[in-house]
């Protein structure tokens, strides 16, 4: 047996850089790539945790509401209530209320992680304003009306508040949706201003006073009233014996359809408020 020098067997254990270390360098910066580009889709959202975390931030963000004295003007940042409904399913007793906002679907989330044209709103338990539940109230008419009074039959615009800086989207209803699109949620966000996302508000009926009468007068905010849809002359409402789970908890859905008891007034799922804080 050949015995192996010294010599020999330091020359086996030389590092060549082409080999050994040009493998380790190629492993490291391999390493170092793959945590630069996690890192990268982290920050733009392209991870499913990165996304629910930049949705959370940018729905659930609060918002600071217009503060009121008592009535409501073009331009006022508000949000949909309706007092009336059950706010959990199964109800629960004395728990009632909810707000109207937006939603972004488990297949929407792989897009965008913020509100866009399409998105569809619903009713939701969470009381407190946020981005996907605040609103402005905008002119239909093409005319600067910022301040002023809000009347009742007035046509108007519901626009996303979070949306007026970049591209305004609008609260649409269309009653002859395409089949299979819309779903449970006939309500959806709009990039276009057409008739079918003008709204105007109607007293609730009272035995002392008629519609008529009240027609052109100042709306109260915190007060029951009627969301009606100008282009087809049927009532926003909550669908009560329709929840679904949602990313934050159940969500209800709305509905687009008058809804009035034997003596032709409107039921609780009918009745909504235009809630602001009122100023002391």
């Amino acid at each position: 047996m050949q015995k192996i020098s010294k010599m020999d067997e330091d020359k086996g254990i030389v590092y060549c850089n082409r080999v050994l270390l040009g493998n380790w360098y190629e492993t490291t910066k391999l390493e170092e790539y793959k945590l630069n580009s996690f890192l990268e889709q982290m920050k733009k959202g392209d991870l499913m945790l990165a996304r629910f975390r930049k949705m959370t931030e940018n729905l659930n963000k609060p918002t600071v509401l217009t503060q009121s004295s008592g009535t409501i003007s073009f331009g006022a940042k508000i949000s949909l209530l309706a007092p009336h409904v059950p706010a959990s399913d199964p109800p629960v007793k004395d728990k009632k209320g909810l707000l109207l906002g937006g939603r972004i679907s488990s297949n929407d989330i792989n897009y965008s992680q913020e509100l866009e044209d399409g998105c569809s709103l619903v009713g939701l338990a969470d009381l407190q304003p946020a981005e996907r539940s605040t609103f402005i109230i905008t002119s239909s008419d093409y005319c600067k009306r910022e301040n002023e009074l809000l009347k009742y039959n007035q046509e108007f615009l519901l626009t996303l508040s979070s949306s007026v800086k970049k591209k305004p989207l609008y609260i649409r209803y269309d009653p002859n949706p395409i089949p299979g699109l819309c779903g449970m949620y006939p309500l959806y966000l709009s990039k276009h201003a057409v008739s079918n996302t003008r709204w105007r508000v109607l007293p609730t009926q009272s035995p002392n006073i008629t519609r008529f009468e009240q027609e052109g007068n100042p709306i109260n905010v915190n007060t029951d009233v009627v969301i009606n849809h100008c282009a087809t002359n049927v009532n926003l409402g909550i669908n009560v014996g329709c929840w679904a789970m949602g990313f934050y908890g159940k969500i209800c859905a709305p509905i687009m359809k008058t809804c009035l008891d034997v003596y032709g007034r409107e039921l609780p799922n009918n009745i909504w408020q235009i809630y602001t804080p009122i100023a002391k």
